[in-house]
């Protein structure tokens, strides 16, 4: 069996944990623990988050989640080997932590590993298009500022073909490569 690594990365309550378990055909590990501060929600990840989705006859795609804090970061560097893809999830309606993407991008550097990278931005349902389109806006000068080409999708990683939209258009960019 071909098996391929996705690493999903972002800031505290984007997403990660749920799109896994949305994708996962195995019961997933989750590394949630309540929260010693105020983060917006009770529980946050602290850990990696594992699922695993076959995406093709012989091909299985490990689903790894990691905390975007940079307190995470011994994490990145164990998930940062061997990516089929990156996954940025970016969570709408707060202004972003744009220091903290700017590293995230720097670590994974997907241009100099030749990694696929797609931004997913979730917590969309019910904004305003021009708060959108703002925020796509400026992850799209971010991304240009590090010579990354990736496109920016608007995902709710509790719903399945949502989720699944960002697989495909994986296989569509590694497909072209």
């Amino acid at each position: 069996m071909d098996y391929r690594k996705l690493a999903i990365v972002g800031e505290v309550g984007a997403g990660k944990t749920q799109i896994i378990k949305t994708l996962s055909e195995i019961s997933p590990i989750e590394t949630e623990a309540e929260s010693s501060i105020n983060i917006g929600k009770k529980y946050t990840t602290v850990g990696i988050d594992y699922g695993r989705i076959s995406v093709a006859d012989g091909v299985a795609l490990g689903l790894y989640g990691v905390p975007g804090q940079d307190r995470f970061s011994f994490l990145w560097e164990f998930v940062n080997t061997t990516l089929w893809g990156l996954l940025l999830l970016v969570k709408n309606g707060e202004t972003p932590n744009y220091d903290n993407l700017e590293k995230l991008l720097t670590f994974f550097s997907p241009n100099e590993n030749s990694i696929s990278c797609v931004v997913g931005m979730t917590h969309c349902d019910g904004s305003e298009e021009q708060s959108i389109t703002a925020l796509s806006q400026e992850i799209q000068a971010i991304l240009t500022h590090h010579k990354i080409i990736a496109p920016i999708l608007h995902i709710d990683p509790r719903n399945q073909e949502s989720a699944m939209s960002v697989l495909h258009v994986f296989n569509a960019i590694n497909n072209q490569n």
